[in-house]
């Protein structure tokens, strides 16, 4: 099953990390929803992926905020947290410390290796409003196996829209040996060269202004999409990108990722938080104790190519 989404995959929806959970509803008919001081909880606020021989870095820790509250950075990072990641294989436990240079704590040693089709404990404490709070989540690393097929996909260079000596449509085209067990794919866009000037107004899809570029350049500029429920014993997957998906004459940067179940489920759900009866709900997180947010892992492989006039 293949979907189309329009926003920054993997980068925008992160802001969602730094809003409090404040949703409560009284009952399934009820109209009226308190959302207030009196409905907040302190949360820890996990942002973290661990990737297959990558060390362990960029695990962000913050918390949660009321609504109608100032909010000050340093505040809102939890540099003095207490985090620490468990190999489940052993048991074997190592201690991250923090980077105040890049707001995330790591793992400063060589000894822990993340590696494929391996599972792993996040547990993070801190004190937040004077409670002591406790939260942890276990990823476990898709299975090797995953890796783009540059032989059979089209990631060179095409003029917009360009077409073939048929008259049909030429198309950038990937193809990549899935990892198996994982049937969850997530691909990020981003035009490197993304500029007012470089923005392809003649759009065969789409009239837009240039206020409507300002007002949502990132969401040109940042593209998305995923795949879904996918055959990931299948010899080769492909996905072709649609033209629709292009904004920029520019060179792009497409990041491809095989995601674990918290990846999946979390992706899916965390911008779906209200029903059509009105009802809202939280996101799908598989994180234990006082935390919200994401604990997981992906394989990932990054390609180039270049649209031009």
């Amino acid at each position: 099953m293949q979907i189309l989404i329009n926003m920054n995959f993997l980068k925008r929806f992160y802001l969602f990390l730094f809003l409090p959970l404040l949703f409560v509803l009284f009952s399934c008919g009820e109209t009226v929803v308190e959302i207030g001081q009196n409905t907040y909880n302190p949360k820890i606020v996990i942002e973290g992926y661990l990737l297959p021989g990558n060390k362990v870095s960029n695990i962000r820790i913050s918390r949660n905020i009321p609504l109608n509250t100032y909010i000050d950075p340093k505040d809102v990072i939890l540099s003095d947290a207490n985090v620490k990641i468990i190999d489940l294989q052993n048991n074997k436990e190592y201690s991250l410390k923090y980077n105040p240079a890049k707001f995330s704590f790591e793992y400063v040693g060589n000894d822990l290796k993340i590696d494929h089709n391996n599972s792993y404990k996040l547990i993070v404490s801190a004190v937040i409003d004077s409670k002591q709070l406790t939260a942890s989540s276990i990823t476990k690393v898709p299975a090797k196996g995953f890796k783009l097929l540059t032989g059979d996909s089209i990631l060179d260079s095409l003029k917009y829209r360009e077409m073939n000596s048929q008259g049909d449509m030429k198309n950038f085209n990937f193809s990549f040996a899935p990892s198996p067990g994982t049937s969850f794919y997530g691909f990020s866009f981003i035009a490197l060269d993304a500029d007012t000037s470089s923005f392809i107004f003649n759009n065969a899809y789409v009239n837009v202004t240039m206020k409507d570029l300002r007002e949502r350049f990132d969401n040109f500029k940042f593209r998305a999409r995923w795949l879904q429920n996918v055959n990931s014993y299948s010899d080769k997957i492909s996905l072709k990108l649609e033209w629709l998906e292009i904004w920029f004459y520019s060179r792009y940067r497409a990041i491809i990722y095989a995601g674990d179940e918290n990846f999946r489920l979390f992706f899916l759900t965390f911008k779906t938080v209200q029903e059509f009866d009105g009802n809202f709900h939280e996101p799908r997180i598989n994180i234990q104790g006082d935390g919200i947010g994401i604990f997981g892992s992906a394989i990932a492989d990054t390609v180039y190519f270049k649209v031009l006039k």
